[in-house]
């Protein structure tokens, strides 16, 4: 089996020279026609594509998926007629303008839509949450982009007194208790927009991530809902965060931990660490910036064992390249970084890994535009497993057994690509799965801005992570090159005059 993307490798000798800092630039993405392939055009021999739901027959051509999320739950009925009581498992797939697509994938090969709950907004992230026995999910919608108000989600918050119809961004949360009929119980209005919502573990707060630019840096932070009443939801507070060079200061997304008492924020130019042990009243712990990257997207922690280094708690930092407006032309571009936060006021950067087509031009069609950076991606702790996708170059699953170090796809030190698959017209925003499984089957779904939700089947046989003595250490280099095997393979490249190695290991003193 080959996890060779393409015969197009680079050294991971010359890393230090792919990280520049670019600036940020905005592009209007081509829609795209045709009904969605079926045959990935590049893939590794462990994956097979099995199922895709286009939702492009809503409301124009392009499916316009976003993020995703799941819940198995127990119902009587299909939608139409009453059934035995039976476990079930759910897709809530968010979109633009298309609504919350809810997918019944209980058999992966055969997924059915249950239903769709009308709400036709722009960012469509959401997170699915239990409480009082019931099964909730906030769905969001960012300012700067058009809403439908005349669609149910609006018309439902207005009678709930929720929405006056002066600030259309924000969150709706809906009962999803009963996948087939979907109904609104709340709506928070946020003017700054809503442009991702995360939900403490407790059910009783969001944390709003609006992921403003720079030129809005006045009163950055992150807004904090305490929904403890569904019914009437109030805005405590703003979390402070420390005003940053770069593109912004805001937060874009934040991931709390199992227990609830630490939160994660990917703040566009820096990374947050907070207290949340009392989630009404948040307090930061850490701020730090990473020059080595452009736009921070995601951060998300895990505890692990690494071969080399023991166990730690580690954070991965993902970087949306140039917020994915396709305009950088080369490939890989965003990548996966990693810290050791054991110590939370002293984050330690160990180890970076990305995707390893490496092109000077990346034409790709479908009106993906051009983009090849790292995205949505989701940890599985138990199997030392991450699921990611990358735009136009599809999804990934990586083995997380070993995180230190520097590696392209299966070539390197740290972090090994197991799997991937790309269509001619990905353009995929998250892959996700309910479950996966470091030595058998499983299945992996993508959302994807052109193509709806993509059902891929995935068979792995690694190590087992409970022997860390077993774990691979990946076929590439296990020690770092001499200068002078490094001026050996970096014969025949023009470097500029100026420039100078930046060490992502950082400084160890």
């Amino acid at each position: 089996m080959s996890l060779t993307r393409r015969a197009r490798l680079l050294t991971p000798a010359l890393v230090f020279s792919l990280l520049p800092a670019y600036g940020f630039v905005a592009v209007d993405l081509p829609a795209a026609g045709g009904s969605p392939a079926t045959d990935p055009a590049t893939k590794s021999d462990n994956i097979q594509h099995v199922a895709n739901v286009s939702f492009a027959e809503f409301e124009g051509e392009r499916s316009s998926g976003t993020d995703l999320e799941f819940a198995t739950l127990v119902v009587d009925h299909d939608g139409e007629a009453e059934t035995a009581a039976v476990e079930r498992t759910f897709v809530f797939a968010g979109s633009y303008q298309k609504g919350l697509q809810i997918i019944d994938v209980t058999d992966p090969a055969e997924p059915v839509r249950a239903a769709i709950y009308d709400c036709a907004i722009s960012q469509g992230d959401v997170q699915v949450f239990q409480r009082d026995g019931g099964t909730f999910v906030t769905y969001t919608h960012d300012n700067g982009y058009g809403a439908g108000t005349d669609s149910a989600c609006y018309l439902d918050a207005e009678r709930l007194g929720h929405f006056d119809g002066a600030t259309t961004a924000g969150t709706f949360i809906a009962d999803v208790s009963d996948p087939y009929d979907p109904t609104t119980v709340a709506f928070v209005p946020l003017p700054k927009g809503s442009h991702n919502q995360t939900v403490h573990p407790s059910g009783r707060y969001l944390y709003n991530s609006n992921s403003e630019l720079i030129n809005n840096a006045q009163n950055a932070g992150i807004e904090i809902i305490d929904i403890t009443h569904l019914d009437a939801p109030v805005v405590l507070d703003t979390l402070e965060l420390p005003v940053r060079p770069g593109l912004g200061t805001d937060s874009h997304d934040l991931t709390f931990s199992q227990d609830g008492t630490r939160a994660y924020s990917a703040a566009l130019s820096q990374t947050v660490i907070i207290d949340t042990e009392a989630p009404a009243a948040p307090e930061v712990i850490t701020s730090f910036v990473d020059p080595a990257i452009n736009v921070e997207h995601q951060a998300n922690p895990i505890t692990l064992t690494d071969p080399r280094y023991g166990t730690k708690d580690f954070l991965i930092v993902e970087d949306e390249f140039a917020g994915a407006a396709g305009a950088e032309q080369s490939c890989p571009s965003g990548g996966v970084h990693v810290y050791d936060i054991t110590d939370e006021k002293l984050p330690v950067k160990v180890g970076y890994w990305n995707i390893d087509d490496f092109t000077t031009t990346k034409v790709v069609g479908a009106g993906s535009g051009n983009r090849c950076t790292a995205h949505v991606f989701e940890l599985h702790e138990d199997e030392a497993l991450m699921t990611i996708a990358f735009y136009a170059l599809g999804v990934s699953v990586v083995d997380l057994s070993s995180l230190v170090g520097i590696a392209f796809g299966a070539t390197g030190v740290g972090m090994q690509e197991v799997a991937y698959a790309e269509f001619d017209d990905s353009d995929t925003w998250a892959v996700k799965a309910p479950s996966v499984d470091r030595n058998g089957t499983f299945h992996i779904y993508g959302n994807d801005q052109i193509r709806g939700l993509d059902v891929y089947e995935v068979t792995l046989a690694l190590d087992p992570v409970t022997d860390p003595a077993a774990l691979s250490v990946g076929t590439g280099r296990d020690a770092w090159l001499s200068p002078l095997e490094a001026d050996r393979l970096l014969i025949g490249r023009e470097l500029p005059a100026d420039y100078e190695p930046y060490c992502l290991l950082g400084d160890a003193r």
